[in-house]
């Protein structure tokens, strides 16, 4: 597992909900991963957040397995969910046009901190 991303948490108010937030933060956490020469990002979503299956989908994380009773707060089982090779040209490809897509529909996410 030491060249397997694991994205753990992937969480957004209310407030900012449907605002292109979590898409970014997803695609945030692919950048780093696929920097830091991770092979695939793998994460477990609940089978009733359908909007954040969806985005995985998307993205192009597949089902892979289940873990039962996972969520400590309802005991609501886990999907498995994972990439395929985030190193090879078709993944990038993907993800760089999924990335152009947000930034034309959401606007540029670059911070200066200067």
């Amino acid at each position: 597992m030491t060249d397997e991303a694991h994205i753990v948490t992937v969480g957004v108010a209310n407030d900012y909900r449907g605002k292109g937030v979590g898409e970014l933060l997803l695609i945030a956490a692919l950048n780093h991963a696929i920097c830091r020469g991770s092979s695939l990002a793998t994460l477990e979503v609940r089978p009733s957040n359908i909007v954040a299956r969806s985005l995985y989908l998307k993205y192009g994380f597949t089902d892979r397995g289940m873990r039962k009773n996972y969520y400590s707060d309802n005991r609501e089982d886990a999907i498995i969910m994972t990439t395929d090779h985030i190193q090879s040209r078709e993944f990038l490809s993907q993800l760089n046009e999924l990335r152009k897509n947000h930034e034309l529909r959401w606007g540029s996410a670059e911070i200066n901190l200067e």
